[in-house]
């Protein structure tokens, strides 16, 4: 009976659960079947239950200069808050009111929670206390992106890794290097216990916008698969302990935002945006899901004009339910997808129901909560409730009794008292063929698959052997592989890799070879500070996150300096259709105490008059030229100025070239942040033009460049990264 996941133990919003109330109501009293109401839960996500404990993320100290977000846990049966682990909101423009986007995920297994925040923090905590068992900042290490409102995508367990996806611009813009620093929809699968990431692969390079559409993970056909909706338009299916590709389906023009259902061998799954056929918008499609390749004409069904891009599929009684971004229910056949009932439920559906013992519970975004009973021909009101001033993002959930609705306002506990909770057996899932059925290695997997080293250091690789199916044979033994590397450094027979001595920042590629099957990794080298760039000699570092895509080296009054490109696609890249406004990492994002300073010059668009944005990054935190609104600004949240931050007025001129310098010390808690700006051909003023206090600090971040040149370009030169005094910061 816990619900580990947003979308419960069978990853379809169906509970096996008994004794569950028809109706309830707000005023708590005697018979209200309300058993409790927490305002400091409510959220526009969706909670989880397991081993007593109810975890959800929410926003944290909203409207004030230290907002962020959390996760919280309290006890499922009272309410009562038990920890919370708090994350900053930074270098994103994600709204206050979008925070919390995601779900946590739980791991049945172990009583871990697993959480990523809209600025690309996901971490591991302890169930029992938060304790941080491990953590990534996927922004920063990785170059996964938030747009469109900060869309964030939802962690999903399976076997010993955890799994997240995001839009990813990284580094290495070449094959050989997987061309990770192009745009794609990608999924990272992690070791859950150590952090570790085995894999790192995606769909079609280039999607035309950022998703968030959950995976099943499960087995289907006798083979494990992770099936998702893609930022790309299609549906996809990949082994989930190696990233294997095992089928495509196109279904949108646009990203696939509502998540798929699995029901035996066959996909459920909807969109709202344009079709591939014809000028309409929306759509339900079935696909078998134990076919191979691209499915292009192969789906079982494809029914046009359903808008059901935002609440996804439920299997109730043997009959499709969807509920349509204008709220509207319909329901399908699921053999043939032809209509069988609608019903007006409100004017927005943003959730997805659930159904449990014979009722279906569910709440449109305006707060109008329904349950509903099946019946031949559509379904019968057994209640209609407004939730007053509540606004539904997050979706009903059912566990030990207990109907748990999240809303912007709360979050309810409805049930029966003193009812003892009952559930019919879960369905026994299928099951894969045992290994020995097939014991020849197909795939070899070589991990950590991304690293990053300093010169001297060294990194343990481990490969593991897959057969065809993606099931684990083994580690590879020693005298089984063969290990090589391309570019500097050397590796021994065991996979240990030795970065160089010394040198730049400089890209590595790991191999494993074992038999005719070859697996790689790949190492990026950082030195310690200090750097300089001036980019006469040679390109763009191959390292820099969102470096080569987003910037190109052109001459300019005798000098050679990047420009930051206005138009897409780019000429390194010319199917991008991202990027216009971005930010380049240059290091690992556990660094801190350093001051990072480079020179920009813009240009003005002919026609519109519109200047570009531009800047540093340090620590988390962005001193930048607003070109649109005359200011200076420092900030570590762009789209808030509530959240700490300081502006002073400044017009920029075209043609001539402005020196940006930020530092970032932490005295007594707190983030002491200062930049400063002059012209280049002058002397550094001894003033620092802003000045700003965090009480809520961001506690260490790469250094970085922020660029928008949607309209018009600028270039950038002689960037510094210096530590700080001795002794200044953490």
């Amino acid at each position: 009976m816990d619900w580990p996941n947003w979308r419960g133990p069978q990853q379809n919003s169906v509970s096996t659960e008994k004794n569950l109330p028809e109706k309830w109501s707000l005023d708590g009293g005697e018979g209200s079947n309300l058993l409790w109401k927490r305002t400091y839960l409510g959220t526009r996500s969706t909670p989880i239950v397991m081993r007593g404990k109810l975890y959800v993320l929410v926003r944290d100290k909203p409207g004030t200069a230290d907002e962020g977000e959390k996760v919280v846990c309290a006890d499922a049966a009272t309410g009562e808050q038990k920890w919370e682990h708090r994350m900053s909101v930074y270098l994103t423009d994600v709204p206050d009111t979008r925070v919390g986007w995601s779900a946590v995920v739980g791991d049945p297994e172990t009583g871990r929670v697993y959480a990523q925040g809209v600025a690309g923090t996901f971490c591991c905590l302890e169930g029992e206390d938060g304790t941080v068992v491990w953590q990534h900042n996927l922004l920063e290490d990785y170059g996964t992106i938030s747009t469109y409102g900060g869309r964030t995508n939802f962690p999903v367990m399976f076997d010993d890794t955890v799994l997240i996806s995001a839009i990813l611009v990284g580094w290495g813009d070449t094959p050989a290097y997987d061309n990770l620093a192009r745009p794609a929809h990608r999924f990272m699968a992690f070791d859950k216990a150590t952090g570790e990431l085995r894999w790192l692969a995606g769909t079609t390079l280039s999607p035309p916008d950022t998703n968030y559409s959950t995976p099943v993970a499960k087995i289907v056909g006798g083979e494990a698969q992770l099936i998702f909706g893609g930022a790309d338009g299609r549906l996809w299916g990949l082994q989930p302990r190696t990233g294997k590709p095992l089928w495509n389906f196109p279904l949108s023009r646009r990203s696939i935002n509502a998540s798929p259902i699995v029901e035996g061998t066959t996909v459920y799954c909807g969109h709202s945006e344009e079709n591939l056929v014809g000028s309409t918008q929306g759509a339900v499609a079935a696909v078998d899901a134990t076919l191979r390749g691209d499915l292009t004409g192969k789906e079982k069904w494809l029914a046009y004009t359903l808008m059901a891009g935002k609440s996804s599929p439920v299997m109730v009684d043997g009959k499709l339910w969807i509920v349509t971004d204008g709220a509207k229910l319909q329901i399908l056949d699921p053999q043939t997808g032809k209509e069988l009932g609608r019903k007006s439920l409100g004017t927005v559906m943003r959730s997805t129901p659930v159904y449990a013992d014979g009722k279906v519970y569910l709440c449109t975004n305006s707060g109008v909560w329904y349950a509903l009973k099946p019946a031949a021909n559509g379904a019968e009101v057994l209640q209609k409730m407004r939730l007053s001033g509540d606004q539904n993002d997050g979706s009903p959930i059912v566990s030990h009794g207990r109907i748990y609705l999240p809303t912007s306002e709360a979050v309810y506990c409805i049930g029966l008292k003193d009812v003892k909770p009952q559930a019919d057996p879960l369905p026994t899932p299928e099951q894969e063929p045992p290994v020995e059925a097939d014991a020849t290695p197909a795939t070899v997997v070589l991990s950590p698959y991304d690293a990053v080293l300093k010169p001297r250091e060294s990194q343990k690789f481990t490969a593991r052997l897959y057969n065809s199916r993606g099931q684990l044979l083994r580690l590879a033994n020693a005298d089984e592989v063969a290990f090589r590397v391309e570019g500097p450094g050397e590796i021994g027979t065991d996979g240990t890799y030795a970065a160089p001595p010394r040198g730049g920042h400089e890209g590595a590629l790991v191999y494993c070879k074992a038999g005719q099957l070859e697996g790689k990794a790949r190492v990026r080298i950082v030195p310690p500070l200090p750097w300089a760039f001036d980019f006469n000699k040679g390109d763009i570092p191959i390292t820099w996150i969102g470096g080569r895509i987003r910037y190109v080296l052109e001459e300019l009054d005798g000098d050679r300096v990047a420009k930051k490109l206005d138009v897409l696609p780019t000429p390194r890249d010319p199917n991008n259709k991202l990027g216009t406004r971005s930010q380049l990492f240059m290091g690992p994002s556990d660094m801190t105490n350093y001051t990072i300073q480079a020179d920009f010059r813009l240009t003005v668009n002919d026609n519109s008059r519109r200047m570009p944005d531009c800047g540093v990054i340090n620590s988390g935190y962005t001193l930048v030229i607003r070109s649109g609104d005359k200011k200076l600004r420092m900030y570590s949240w762009n789209a808030h100025d509530h959240r700490t931050s300081a502006a002073v007025d400044f017009d920029p001129q075209t043609d001539a070239w402005y020196r940006l310098k930020l530092q970032v010390q932490h005295v007594d808690g707190k983030a002491s942040v200062k930049g400063k700006l002059w012209l280049r051909d002058q002397a550094e003023p001894q003033d620092w033009t802003l000045q700003m206090t965090d009480a809520s600090p961001i506690k260490a971040g790469s250094p970085g460049i922020y660029g928008h040149s949607q309209e018009a370009v600028f270039y950038m030169d002689n960037v510094a990264v210096t530590p700080n005094e001795e002794g200044v910061g953490l």
